[in-house]
């Protein structure tokens, strides 16, 4: 197969957008099978199936968070914690008011708005309903050990492009999460690459790569 729709599927997989579908390309439609539990887990990707991974909330959300990142969407002005393009989409999409004007330390609330657009359920109860606090890591963390709200933990083995990446700065003492962010590629070599909201002193959205010692937990939304 190669083609424009070939390179569609790519950019969601996170995979070269060369329209050829290739064995990198068909490890990675093999990969995201057996995340989202499709039996029998093969390389090929039959038209039903296309669909429902172009459909994929946590891939849309990885993907519009890499945009972002593209576009170094941030704070204005830096030091505000406020970013006038996700305030802006926040309140197009009914987020309770409270969230929307933000002005806190933001980054669950951009990985969980970026799933919102994509109509993510967990994303909804924590922004729209308040069935949890969207905006503070532990809260998150809690909700995923307990299976909540469609959020629950996965294994780092497990971890699949478009999960939610919970980092602990100190394993020892503080909170139990500080910080959320989105896995742009599976775990490898001890090192995890993501898509990070409030990122840096710029107050960016940033693709951002660390120790997997650094990780508290993942965790798979929906």
């Amino acid at each position: 197969m190669h083609g424009p729709d070939v390179a569609g599927v790519q950019r969601l997989l996170g995979v070269d957008d060369d329209g050829d579908y290739g064995p990198e390309t068909a490890r990675a439609v093999g990969d995201w099978k057996r995340a989202r539990g499709i039996v029998p887990a093969s390389r090929e990707l039959d038209p039903l199936e296309r669909r429902v991974l172009l459909g994929d909330v946590l891939l849309r959300a990885v993907r519009l968070m890499e945009h972002w990142a593209i576009a170094r969407v941030g704070e204005e002005p830096v030091g505000s914690n406020r970013v006038p393009e996700l305030v802006s989409l926040a309140e197009r999409l009914d987020v309770r008011p409270e969230y929307s004007q933000m002005g806190y330390p933001w980054c669950a609330f951009c990985a969980l708005l970026a799933a919102l657009v994509a109509g993510g359920r967990t994303a909804a109860f924590g922004l729209r309903r308040k069935a949890f606090n969207p905006l503070y890591a532990p809260d998150l963390l809690a909700e995923s050990r307990a299976s909540k709200y469609g959020v629950s933990l996965v294994t780092a083995k497990d971890a699949f492009r478009g999960d939610l990446v919970l980092f602990d700065w100190n394993l020892s003492v503080g909170d139990p999460a500080d910080h959320v962010a989105r896995l742009v590629q599976a775990p490898a070599d001890g090192r995890v690459r993501t898509v990070d909201g409030n990122s840096g002193d710029a107050g960016v959205v940033a693709l951002r790569e660390r120790p997997l010692r650094e990780v508290r937990a993942f965790a798979r939304d929906s």
